[in-house]
């Protein structure tokens, strides 16, 4: 019987600059805009990497740090999709990531990934795991998810006499409350099937040995925490990461290029760890917005709009740029300012689901939303 496909939401927080990480590099416009220490460069030692399938004839570059992202677009694993996101974007953070992860603008209750769960019959030990110290908003709702920077994080009182007796506790004092009674029941059972594996002793943060050098970082133990757990066959179909600091106002070439090192590393570092597994997952990368066309005096980049999205996959028709470029021309830019977004970053999460996922139907997960095929797989 095949294994069930899986997916890993990677959420840039902060608004990463798409135009500095996928950029025209010979739009006039995208060159005036900006200084050549913010932008990408097509000569020179720190030149960007040519895509060979092209958008438009602006020739399109991956940012010179991102050699491993390039690496993976021109093997065919790696599709972009530019100039998408919110179409009815703000310039707020917080309102911009409740907008993203809810993907619902009829007030419908969860997340996108919270009502997918609430729609299907899911079985595993652990088939949602949101990495990092809290749950984003696209799982809200969902009674399955599991919060842990590692495995080892999900067994109670590890290692202690008196591990039976927290469990017996906590079961007593809140297994029945109304809130909270059912996601304390199933974390003492996550907790008890776990430490009762034979190879639970492995499960610490630092005793998983990846089968390839991951770059530093808490992004690369977050990586290394959802290859274990698949490696593991612990029942995962979703895994969320955060990586945040891409709020670049002030001095964004040197903090923008550490990300994108940061990034295009460990998740090529990822997708060789899974081995085999590729062709269960899918991950797909995104942000809450883009940044400005134009630099500002400090070195960086204020709020905008569109940005890039990337879907990493065995399935995935990779090696292309999908959706419509709409130039950076003072008339294509929406309001005069930013990248104008031509795909709704539904269509690109819908067609994951239907295409990866094997999911009939998106309308509870995005409700009021006719997504469009962008050719995603094929």
């Amino acid at each position: 019987m095949a294994k069930e496909p899986i997916l890993v939401v990677v959420f840039l927080r902060g608004g990463a600059d798409g135009l500095n990480l996928i950029s025209p590099t010979a739009d006039v416009d995208y060159i005036a805009a900006r200084p050549e220490t913010m932008r990408v460069l097509r000569k020179g030692d720190e030149a960007g990497f040519r895509m060979s399938e092209q958008a438009a004839d602006v020739d399109f570059r991956f940012h010179h740090r991102a050699k491993n992202l390039s690496e993976l677009f021109e093997a065919g694993e790696l599709g972009v999709i530019h100039a998408s996101g919110l179409t009815d974007g703000t310039r707020s953070h917080f309102d911009a990531e409740a907008k993203m992860e809810r993907a619902s603008k009829s007030g419908t209750a969860g997340g996108w990934l919270g009502r997918w769960f609430a729609s299907q019959k899911i079985e595993g030990i652990l088939p949602l795991l949101a990495v990092g110290y809290s749950a984003p908003d696209s799982v809200r709702g969902a009674h399955e998810v599991a919060v842990a920077q590692n495995l080892e994080d999900l067994i109670l009182a590890q290692g202690y006499d008196l591990a039976p007796l927290v469990r017996q506790r906590l079961l007593q004092g809140f297994g029945q409350h109304p809130l909270i009674g059912a996601p304390i029941q199933r974390l003492v059972q996550l907790s008890e099937i776990l430490e009762n594996r034979p190879d639970a002793q492995d499960m610490a943060a630092g005793d998983y040995t990846p089968s390839v050098e991951y770059g530093g970082g808490d992004l690369a133990e977050s990586f290394k925490t959802i290859a274990q757990t698949i490696k593991m066959d612990l029942g995962l179909r979703v895994a969320t990461v955060d990586f945040g600091g891409w709020d670049t106002h002030e001095d964004q070439r040197y903090e923008f290029d550490e990300l994108v090192a940061t990034l295009s590393e460990n998740l090529m570092a990822f997708w060789k760890d899974l081995g085999n597994a590729q062709e269960r997952v899918n991950v797909v990368v995104m942000s809450e917005f883009g940044r400005r066309l134009r630099s500002n005096t400090s070195g960086g980049t204020d709020h905008g709009y569109g940005n890039a999205m990337m879907v990493l996959g065995a399935d995935v028709k990779g090696g292309k740029m999908f959706g419509e470029w709409p130039g950076l021309s003072n008339d294509a830019l929406d309001d005069g300012t930013d990248l104008a977004i031509t795909t709704d970053y539904r269509h690109v999460l819908a067609e994951i689901m239907t295409g990866h996922m094997r999911t009939e139907n998106t309308d509870i997960l995005f409700p009021d939303f006719r997504p469009r095929t962008l050719g995603l797989f094929g």
